[in-house]
């Protein structure tokens, strides 16, 4: 059965309440939590797919597209059990170290790195997050 429910406000019945346009503008679009070792999905929402890449490189393949390109990642990374698990850092909508890719309405490239020897890494914990308009 398909529908539409048309509403400003919502309304928790003992939360609170907040506009629907926070609901449409402010939340994420996309998220995913990826295990970096195997590039094996834990769960995410509105992710189709995660392409890896390489050591510590991998490409979010999203279910349904952004508006355009200008879209936000934002994320954090954690790795264990290696002598680059000190210190971690990650990047978003590159390939390696200073080299940029750029992001498409369906994708984007994210790296694990170990900053001190600037290498990459697969990392044991990769969240991501995805903020702007759907299509």
């Amino acid at each position: 059965m398909a529908g539409t429910i048309a509403a400003d406000t919502l309304t928790h019945s003992t939360a609170g309440s907040l506009t629907t346009d926070y609901v449409v503008n402010g939340s994420a679009k996309a998220w995913v939590n990826l295990n970096g070792d195997t590039a094996a999905v834990r769960d995410s929402n509105n992710v189709a797919s995660v392409t890896d890449n390489g050591t510590g490189d991998y490409t979010t393949n999203l279910s349904d597209s952004m508006s355009d390109a200008n879209y936000g990642v934002s994320g954090a990374c954690c790795a264990a059990g290696s002598v680059n698990a000190a210190a971690n850092a990650l990047q978003i909508n590159s390939s390696a170290g200073n080299t940029l890719s750029a992001p498409t309405t369906s994708a984007f490239r994210s790296i694990g790195i170990h900053p001190p020897n600037a290498v990459k890494q697969d990392v044991d914990y990769l969240t991501l997050l995805v903020h702007g308009d759907l299509a």
